[in-house]
This record gives structure tokens, C-alpha cells and sequence, in this order.
């Protein structure tokens, strides 16, 4: 059976671009195609995209670009949301989302691109938000299990497959990789993701989990804005 999958690369940083030539050159290795590459404009407020223009130009090229937060730093939520990110949910903790969103995307058009999608960081975000997204153009969003097609107001069911970086989630996420996929198969969803994180080449163990499931099935790699052709009615 052939399935369409979409894998996405997080966390373009300047501090991590020597984990994601790794994994750019593992997910080469594997003949993966259709790449969606999540740019943090600002990383912690530190490190700006212009310091790594020219990387970007050279590896992006005719891949998917998409809007990862501006940041990508949060406060602690004291909730069941730290369960889920160290401080990273950036949307789901400052109220001034709009000038984050917009700030964002000032400096990725600067740099040549016109992102049609904005995840993000740790998939966590209001849904009241998704109307400012619609405002600045926006045509898609995600979450875990869904991507949301912001023009129509339809969300498709649409997985991610992704790994802790920390703790017994990390843990947990290794044991259960293989497991999750085999149920998100039984689910029937219009498009599975994989999304990868520059810390993952740190644990072999995931790699190797990546790579059995990419030679055991056929895939046809799409971006994610191809989701949005797949709807189901």
C-alpha cells in the first residue's frame, strides 16, 4: 500500500545547523523527498535567520517553508502542557500572538520567502488564534492530529510521528514508535507526518526507528500544503 507521508525538519536555528546537516543527509541517504523545513525567525530571542541566509538558500531551494513560532521560548505553564515542551510553547503563553505572528513573517518575506503555512512550537495554539493566521495570509495549520485548512475551515486528519527530548517521554516516544505508526495506519489518515527535531541524530536508536519504517512501506512524500488537496468529503 502506498501512503502519503510528509517529513518535516523543526528548529532551522543557526545553533542547530550541525545536527540538521545530519539529518538532511540521513533523510538524503533514504531518498526522502519533499522536504518541510520549520524556521524559527528569532530563536530565544539570540539567533536571527539573516545570520544563516545563505545556508538557508543553498539547502531550502525548492522545499516547503513554513513559519515555526518567532521565538519559540515560553514561560512554565504549570500544567499538563509542561508535559508536553520545556518552555518552548511560545503561542500557547504571550497574549501579543499577533506581533509575534507578524514580526515572523516581516523577516521570512524579507529573505525571499512567502510561507503558506505557520505551526507552532510544540503544536500548541488557541484555535481563536487561527483567524489572525487567516488574516496574514495564512492557508494552513497543524496541530497533532490535525492539519487545518484555514481557507475552508476544515481540518483533516493528518498524525505526526515525533520523538521526547527529555526524560520518560523521550523514553517513552523510542519504545512506542513503531506501535504508534501501526495504529495510525489502522486509522486511515489522509496524509501521516514525521516530524524530526535537530536533537534526534543525538539518539541513534531513532534513526534507526526512522529508517526501518521508511524501507518497510512505500511512501510518496508530499508537503504539507499538498494535504489540503486530500480532504475528504
Amino acid at each position: 500500500m502506498l501512503y502519503k507521508l510528509n517529513v518535516s525538519i523543526h528548529d532551522i536555528t543557526k545553533s542547530n545547523l550541525e545536527m540538521i546537516e545530519e539529518l538532511l543527509e540521513f533523510l538524503n541517504n533514504l531518498g526522502v523527498e519533499n522536504l518541510t523545513f520549520l524556521l524559527i525567525p528569532f530563536y530565544h530571542e539570540k539567533g536571527s535567520l539573516f545570520e544563516i541566509k545563505q545556508w538557508l538558500y543553498e539547502n531550502i531551494k525548492d522545499n516547503e517553508v513554513v513559519l515555526h513560532g518567532y521565538t519559540h521560548k515560553s514561560g512554565k505553564f504549570y500544567s499538563y502542557k509542561d508535559l508536553l515542551t520545556n518552555q518552548e510553547g511560545e503561542f500557547a503563553y504571550y497574549q501579543d500572538t499577533e506581533e509575534r505572528i507578524k514580526k515572523g513573517l516581516e523577516m521570512l518575506k524579507s529573505l525571499g520567502y512567502n510561507p503558506e503555512g505557520f505551526i507552532p512550537p510544540a503544536w500548541l495554539m488557541k484555535k481563536s488564534d487561527f483567524q489572525l493566521l487567516k488574516k496574514y495570509g495564512f492557508k494552513f495549520t497543524t496541530d497533532r492530529r490535525f492539519v487545518y485548512d484555514l481557507e475552508n475551515n476544515k481540518k483533516i486528519l493528518s498524525p505526526v510521528l515525533s520523538f521526547g527530548s527529555r526524560g520518560f517521554i523521550e523514553t517513552l516516544s523510542v519504545i512506542s514508535f513503531k506501535r504508534h505508526f501501526s495504529i495510525l495506519k489502522l486509522l486511515n489518515p489522509v496524509v501521516i507526518r514525521i516530524a524530526l527535531h535537530p536533537v534526534d541524530v543525538l539518539n541513534k536508536k531513532k534513526l534507526k526507528l526512522v529508517k526501518d519504517i521508511l524501507d518497510s512501506h512505500d511512501f510518496e512524500f508530499i508537503f504539507l500544503k499538498d494535504t489540503l488537496n486530500f480532504i475528504k468529503n
